[in-house]
């Protein structure tokens, strides 16, 4: 080992439209509070080209997740989620990732922590930031995860082997509540830009959607947003009005340091034909609602999974903007997400107001595993 550095056992994994880092917890240290700087670190933030670590500049290939069998009856394994921002020396912790969830059942089978059950395993996965259990259904061959199948998302090239993704009970993941102020739709009063109508609800990870009229969007944009400072910043402030409201900070302002990743916020619009990412062409009839998500600051290339959770759970009741945007005709427990890659399917069960389960489709897999070596 290479003086003044110090290095821990790792496998870097894809899962859907994420990467992140894979740590067992018993390879870091007991005290909980060494972590942070270990996962800036090991990312490379704060440098908008992390150049010095794993982190890929976006949000979605800077995050870390720690897994250890779990002691609970209902579940095989404990997983916890980091999102490490770029920019900002932050770590934040009071939310889940949906596409890092689908690497944590691969990971606990081809690492021993469960045993492989063919053709299918299920994997009961208790997340610790949300405190809800995702189980997982992992295609196994010869006693290690399945890669190879004819499973596509829209976002990551080629096909994968399906993983089956259910998240129990996904309302209140942040908060307790699923619409933490008590209103489906409320105005919020954005310093600067004056009144403006939004939902602010917490299912999978809490989350504030606003009409993309509304803040001057067509609603199809690409990438070409990140460049418009001025529909950014108003973005911005929404966010950070809505994480007051939310309880994670005390003064709207704080929130553009100090709660950088969640919540996030959603710009929605009926369905529209557009070109994707990549020149792909995405019809408006093969969506139920069109959706485009700001992750730590920049427009999301794809859509986060837990957040199209929430979008179609938020789009099957009744008095959201999202209700109010979407045209629902793809089958009465499923919607349909266009987004800035393609098109995501999520399977919602109701019971009358209340999401007892969501489902999703990913793939992911292992692409490296050895040690990550950080400064000291």
């Amino acid at each position: 080992m290479s003086v003044g550095m110090e290095r821990y056992p790792c496998v870097y994994m894809r899962g859907g439209t994420s990467k992140a880092v894979i740590f067992h917890k018993k390879d870091l240290p007991e005290d909980r509070t060494l972590w942070a700087d270990i996962f800036l670190k090991v990312m490379g933030t704060p440098d908008p080209k992390q150049i010095d670590g794993m982190g890929g500049t976006v949000s979605s290939t800077s995050k870390i997740a720690v897994i250890a069998p779990s002691q609970r009856a209902d579940a095989d394994v404990d997983y916890y989620f980091v999102q490490v921002d770029i920019k900002q020396p932050n770590v934040s912790d009071n939310l889940n990732c949906g596409n890092i969830s689908s690497a944590v059942g691969p990971f606990a089978i081809d690492e021993g922590l469960v045993s492989a059950v063919e053709p299918v395993t299920t994997v009961r996965i208790y997340n610790e930031n949300t405190k809800k259990i995702i189980e997982s259904h992992v295609r196994v061959s010869n006693g290690k995860a399945e890669v190879y199948g004819d499973a596509e998302i829209d976002g990551v090239p080629g096909t994968g082997s399906p993983i089956d993704l259910y998240f129990d009970h996904p309302g209140g993941a942040a908060t307790g509540k699923t619409f933490p102020t008590g209103k489906r739709m409320e105005i919020l009063d954005i310093p600067g830009y004056g009144p403006i109508a939004a939902t602010i609800a917490d299912i999978s990870n809490a989350a504030v959607f606003v009409r993309a009229a509304d803040v001057g969007m067509s609603g199809v944009e690409l990438m070409e947003l990140n460049e418009n400072k001025e529909i950014m910043e108003h973005l911005e402030r929404i966010r950070c009005i809505a994480a007051e409201k939310l309880g994670f900070v005390e003064h709207w302002e704080d929130a553009r340091t100090k709660c950088t990743a969640s919540p996030k916020i959603g710009i929605l619009s009926a369905p529209q034909d557009y070109t994707g990412i990549g020149g792909k062409k995405i019809n408006a009839q093969d969506m139920d609602i069109c959706c485009r998500m700001i992750s730590l600051g920049v427009m999301h290339k794809a859509y986060p999974m837990t957040y199209a959770i929430g979008t179609g759970a938020a789009a099957m009741l009744e008095g959201t903007i999202a209700s109010e945007m979407a045209h629902l005709t793809h089958g009465s427990d499923q919607v349909v997400i266009g987004h800035a890659s393609g098109c995501t399917v999520v399977k919602v069960c109701m019971n009358g107001d209340e999401v007892e389960k969501a489902g999703i489709i990913r793939t992911a897999r292992r692409i490296m595993d050895g040690h990550v070596y950080i400064r000291r």
